[in-house]
Order: structure tokens, then sequence, then C-alpha cells
């Protein structure tokens, strides 16, 4: 599992505000991963200790299981590998050890780990090897950063955070611009077929061995998704192609 260790952004406009891994981006998975009996190992850029973004703490994205929002902040207080995660560049090295690579989103994402060559060095390995490959919310962006003619996704389904979306939260919550926003733009014109859900809603994609999710609220279906990615890669590398879970907003 790969977080950014990015602690605060720059805006557009110049001002900045403190960011970092969503905390449930970064918990749900985690915790789904662990108790299906796998280890989750956590890497940086560096090795540098993870940041979490105060938004992401706010009772607003625990709905579901307000519990859990405690269950978290103690988890990250505790553990010892986000005290001393592996450098990227270790990771690299050694890539052919890991099962599967995941990417919690936040935007942390967008300051240190976009533009990260030793990130999609990892991406484009696992990709082509067709290991399972997770990326949450702001982290689909990453794919439409991969080296021209190497992504081994091109083509792909893919959701990621909404331009509504995106609009919402520099307007309520950060008070201006990004830097990096339109990531569905940027993932359509590198050649994806992104797609999105109703904002706020649940939405996750899966294809082959690709599996990518929306917003903070997605969390359910895509450990659903990336469960079975690993279960079907465990048993003989079997690809499922273009699954996807939305809410049914039928009559």
């Amino acid at each position: 599992m790969v977080l950014s260790a990015a602690s605060e952004q720059q805006l557009a406009d110049g001002s900045r505000r403190q960011t970092g891994v969503f905390l449930n981006e970064f918990y749900e998975p985690y915790r789904a991963l662990v108790d299906a009996g796998y280890t989750v190992v956590l890497a940086t850029p560096g090795g540098r200790t993870p940041a979490f973004d105060p938004e992401g703490q706010k009772p607003s994205y625990w709905k579901e299981r307000p519990e859990a929002l405690a269950e978290a902040q103690a988890l990250v207080a505790k553990l010892p590998e986000l005290l001393a995660p592996l450098p990227l560049s270790e990771v690299r090295t050694r890539a052919e050890a890991f099962q599967a690579i995941l990417v919690p989103g936040g935007q942390g994402v967008m300051v240190d780990l976009l533009h990260d060559t030793d990130l999609h060095g990892l991406l484009v390995d696992f990709g082509a090897t067709a290991r399972p490959v997770g990326l949450v919310c702001h982290a689909p962006a990453l794919l439409s950063r991969l080296p021209a003619g190497q992504s081994p996704f091109a083509g792909r389904r893919v959701t990621s955070v909404s331009g509504f979306e995106e609009w919402y939260i520099e307007t309520f919550v950060m008070g201006a611009r990004a830097q990096v926003r339109g990531i569905g733009e940027q993932l359509d014109d590198a050649g994806y077929h992104h797609e999105t859900a109703f904002p706020g809603r649940s939405r996750a994609v899966r294809d082959c061995n690709l599996v990518t999710s929306q917003n903070p609220f997605s969390g359910g279906d895509f450990n659903t998704l990336f469960l079975a990615a690993l279960s079907d890669w465990r048993n003989a590398g079997r690809c499922e192609l273009a699954t996807s879970v939305a809410p049914d907003t039928s009559p």
C-alpha cells in the first residue's frame, strides 16, 4: 500500500492547506485486507511518515459505521509501519515479492505521488504482470501520468473523483481551486474510459486486474472488487473484464 507523505498543498491562488491521505480511504482497505489474512506493507516516497488530511476525520465521512472513525484514529496512532514505512525506491527493487499494489486517495496524492517515477515504474510492473492494482478516488490520476506508450492499462474502464466532486471540495472544503484538477478529463484524454456515479454515491470499477473507486463513500464496493481481483490472481490469474459496482438508482 503506497501512501502520500505530503502534509501540505499549495492551491491555485497561492494559499496553502493541510492535506495528506484520506483516513477512511486508507483504513477501510487496510482493515479489509488484514481481516482477509493478507500482510500489508506500507511505503511512501523516501520512507517518510505519511500525513492524514484533517478533512477525512470528520464524522460525515463515517456515517455508515460511525464507530469506525475512532477505530481508524486509534490504528494510525499506534501502527508501527506508519512511523517507519518502506521507501518506494526499495519496494521497486523487490517488486516481485508483492502480490498487489494499492494507493489510497486524498489530495496528498496530487502533491508527492503524481509524478513519482518509482511509483510509475511499480504500476507498470504490476500491470504488466497482471497483479491487482487498486487506485482510490484521486489516485487514478496516476494512470494519466504513466510514460507514453508504457501503460499496461490503456483503454481500460476506470472511475475517479468526479468533476462536480472536485468543484464541491474546492468550494466548500479547500476554499480555492486545486493546482491539478479535472482528473476525469485527463483520464479520457490519456485513452481510458472514465465513468462516474452521481456525486457522493459509491462507485467502484474493476477491469481485469485494475480496480478504481470514485470517492470516500466507495470503500465497501472497492474492497469487494479488490479482494476478488486478488483471489482471482492467486487462483491462476483469471482476468474478469469490466465489472462495476454502483448503487441502484432505479425508481
